[in-house]
């Protein structure tokens, strides 16, 4: 959030709350409040033994059972020191958008989903109306759940963010350090080039559409052409992070746009659906040319993440449109950070925005409401708010202290004052403790707290101004980033290039309730199905430019798309008011 102050941060977002909630549930423009509820402080008996059964996702890459991890089997042990005896038995899916909602749509659901988002249109059916997920206000108080408790009053929109239209709070929070090494920016402005290329080409980090154009077209006449093996490409990206760029120079930002832009955005301070623009012509237009002149190879469509990271690590790309650099590995000193370009109906630099990265994350630990001992699980839960076990999840136990169950590595803090243990740092393990936690401590960052590691950075705060309201917002300046390694290069390059443009404001969710809800999704799901599948084909030349004002013409009398964006418009309509003003 903005730096301004508690009361005004908690006014705009109960502004959000009682606007967006109000006139999106029932035929009366309200929902049922849960009213009162007794708070419950005792904790449970020591004389039962308790299972707890949890489900969780995992990183991508990681392929050993969550059965595995250190973390769980160390709550078992916690328990234990505290006189209980629990059994916690976990389940992992890699596809979890499938498995989720098969468990809610068969009412089977696991004691707790962990690192599971609960999108707010689960919240109104599965929470509120049939009242199949546990309501957790009786439990977090300074008794049951001190440390949650505590983040919440520290932190007071977190708990606002994790209140459903009916007063109750059905998920918990992720909460994350807003720290310069990671909070200054967005997702959507990942375009890097080589410096040599750009030195053997002739050109310069480009300032303009056509620059960038031309920057590509060089890279392909003067490098790829040339190439012996022919499989250089001018450009390469993953996870849609060159059209995510292209839409965030076209003034589009509050949250990733989408491949094709199908995400709701803010521009000009109104909320749009980008592909429904007329800037949407303009993303086409740029896609095409790229895709028309090889700029883009024409499997660009078809790349798997790995298949490009091997033309990113083996140097055969110019530009990379990528999350971060971990595929460049030490040719990380030879990468520049692209600029922000105007493009479309955008004329000035000053009309382009990033939202940064969310430091809270709502609704992502939540239980069954048939699980017959909560205060077992707000116990567990509680725990991860902890400083220690927020540390303790994360990276483990120290190296001096040693681990009771004899699993793990301990950490340490190295001659840099970063953390690290012997098989990170002896160079023949993980790459990095993050690498190294997803493998063997924990099955998902989105959990709980994350601890901000206080290094040999500077420590206390950096102030920036937002881009769009030109209030300051504060990061936690406690990082050192050095550019003679890989992680703290992108980051730096990243922040030099981008802070000036970066904004605190992003898009909430919107709850809309029973039918409005229905048609919402309905709606929704087919109009981003036509814009996702019409689009590739203007790109590849399947279908002809000229058609551009017919696609329009097909999702309004189609597709009803002026009645999703009416639903749209009114579902955030005081959040809109809060936000910007009238």
């Amino acid at each position: 959030m903005k730096n301004i102050s508690k009361i005004l941060v908690v006014l705009l977002l109960a502004a959000m709350v009682m606007g967006i909630f109000a006139g999106c549930g029932t035929d009366d423009g309200s929902y049922e409040q849960l009213g009162d509820f007794v708070p419950v402080t005792d904790p449970p008996p020591k004389d039962k033994e308790y299972t707890i059964n949890i489900l969780t996702q995992r990183h991508t890459g990681y392929d050993n059972d969550a059965s595995e991890l250190w973390f769980f089997q160390y709550m078992e042990y916690w328990f234990a020191e505290q006189g209980y005896t629990v059994n916690i038995e976990v389940q992992q899916s890699n596809e979890m958008s499938q498995t989720k909602s098969l468990a809610l749509n068969t009412d089977t659901l696991p004691d707790l989903m962990w690192s599971v988002e609960l999108k707010n249109n689960e919240i109104v059916r599965y929470a509120m109306e049939e009242g199949m997920i546990l309501e957790w206000r009786p439990y977090i108080n300074s008794s049951m759940m001190p440390n949650l408790t505590k983040r919440m009053e520290d932190q007071p929109e977190s708990k606002i963010d994790s209140t459903a239209p009916d007063g109750g709070i059905y998920g918990i929070p992720y909460y994350a350090p807003s720290q310069i090494a990671s909070g200054c920016y967005g997702v959507s402005e990942r375009l890097y080039f080589r410096q040599s290329w750009l030195d053997q080409a002739g050109v310069e980090n480009p300032t303009t559409k056509e620059e960038l154009l031309n920057v590509l077209r060089a890279f392909k006449t003067e490098i790829t052409d040339k190439s012996a093996d022919k499989q250089d490409v001018p450009l390469v990206s993953a996870d849609s992070f060159l059209e995510k760029y292209l839409w965030t120079c076209m003034g589009f930002y509050g949250t990733e746009p989408g491949r094709y832009g199908t995400n709701l955005c803010i521009k000009d301070g109104e909320i749009v659906l980008p592909a429904y623009t007329e800037s949407w012509k303009e993303f086409v237009t740029i896609m095409k040319t790229m895709y028309d002149e090889g700029l883009i190879a024409k499997d660009f469509f078809s790349y798997s993440a790995a298949s490009a990271g091997a033309l990113v690590n083996a140097g055969k790309c110019g530009a990379l449109a990528w999350f971060t650099l971990e595929y460049v590995g030490n040719q990380f000193a030879d990468i520049v950070c692209a600029n922000p370009i105007p493009m479309g109906d955008v004329e000035s630099v000053e009309d382009i925005h990033v939202s940064r990265l969310k430091s809270i994350y709502p609704n992502y630990i939540w239980a069954s409401s048939k699980y017959e001992e909560p205060r077992i699980l707000a116990m567990l839960i509680d725990f991860v708010y902890s400083d220690d076990g927020a540390w303790l999840y994360r990276y483990g136990p120290s190296k001096e202290e040693g681990d009771p169950l004899g699993m793990v590595d301990g950490w340490y803090f190295d001659a840099n004052k970063e953390v690290t243990n012997d098989n990170v740092a002896s160079g023949t393990g993980r790459t990095t403790m993050s690498d190294y936690g997803r493998m063997f401590l924990f099955p998902n960052d989105y959990a709980g707290l994350r601890p901000a590691v206080v290094t040999s950075g500077p420590g206390g705060y950096r102030e920036f101004t937002d881009s769009v309201t030109g209030e300051t917002y504060t990061v936690i300046d406690n990082v050192e980033l050095r550019h003679d390694n890989n992680d703290g290069h992108w980051r730096l390059i990243t922040i030099e290039k981008w802070s000036d443009r970066a904004t605190s404001i992003r898009l909430p969710d919107v709850y809309l309730g029973g039918d409005v809800m229905a048609e919402f999704t309905d709606l929704k799901n087919a109009v981003n199905t036509w814009i996702n599948s019409e689009t590739v084909k203007f790109i590849t030349g399947v279908r002809p430019l000229s058609e551009m004002d017919k696609f329009h013409q097909e999702l309004r009398d189609n597709l009803d798309v002026e009645r999703y964006l009416e639903l749209v418009q009114e579902g955030y309509a005081d959040w809109m008011k809060a936000t910007f003003g009238e």
